[in-house]
């Protein structure tokens, strides 16, 4: 059987302590790739079991009182695990992240193994993605998340470092990435078929 694209993408990020990098947020967005609508939002936090730096509170906006409140990281991924369920039949498995590793990243701070893993071995980056079409215009890609969006005609939405603003604005770049790319495909297919026509037409008696 043919595989079909599967419509729906969860963008993923985190936040970390420094310098312990104990998780301390995770937000998530799942977004439809054909259409650019972000369908549902999550975010939780996770207690570190340690103070904030006064470095990370202001980040991130992340208050002392929002992890003493929290429960453990386990508990933040059930619950990501139970807002994912509904969506399982539809979702790509390998998530969307800017410049890293996000998923695994927190598969390695749970110490899970793969029989109850959310998502699949890779994941996209998003970051490498938006480089690659940039090198393609003979420009440089380097810059983070709200630089990059700039140039493609958008602007970050929401505070810079929330996972969950993080990850709608990952999702949001992705979709003007794929349509950019919708765009130069259409753009070669007529420069073929103008080229075929011409070809045709001086091979014509």
């Amino acid at each position: 059987m043919r595989n079909v694209l599967k419509p729906l993408a969860v963008a993923l990020d985190l936040e970390l302590t420094q310098p312990s990098k104990k998780i301390i947020q995770i937000g998530a967005v799942i977004g439809d790739i054909t259409s650019g609508e972000v369908v549902s939002r999550f975010s939780a936090f996770a207690n570190p079991g340690e103070a904030l730096t006064e470095f990370i509170i202001q980040l991130t906006g992340i208050k002392q009182s929002d992890v003493d409140s929290a429960g453990t990281l386990q508990e933040a991924y059930e619950s990501l695990a139970g807002w994912l369920q509904p969506y399982a039949a539809q979702r790509q498995l390998n998530p969307l992240t800017w410049g890293g590793g996000d998923s695994s990243e927190l598969r390695a701070a749970l110490d899970m193994g793969e029989e109850r893993w959310l998502f699949g071995r890779r994941w996209i980056d998003v970051k490498t993605v938006y480089t690659a079409w940039r090198h393609a215009q003979g420009k440089p890609g380097e810059g983070g998340l709200a630089n990059a969006l700039t140039k493609v005609g958008l602007v970050f939405r929401g505070r810079r470092h929330n996972a969950l603003d993080d990850a709608e604005n990952t999702f949001r770049m992705y979709c003007n990435l794929l349509g950019q790319f919708k765009r130069t495909d259409s753009e070669a297919s007529s420069s073929m078929k103008s080229n075929a026509l011409d070809s045709s037409s001086s091979t014509s008696p």
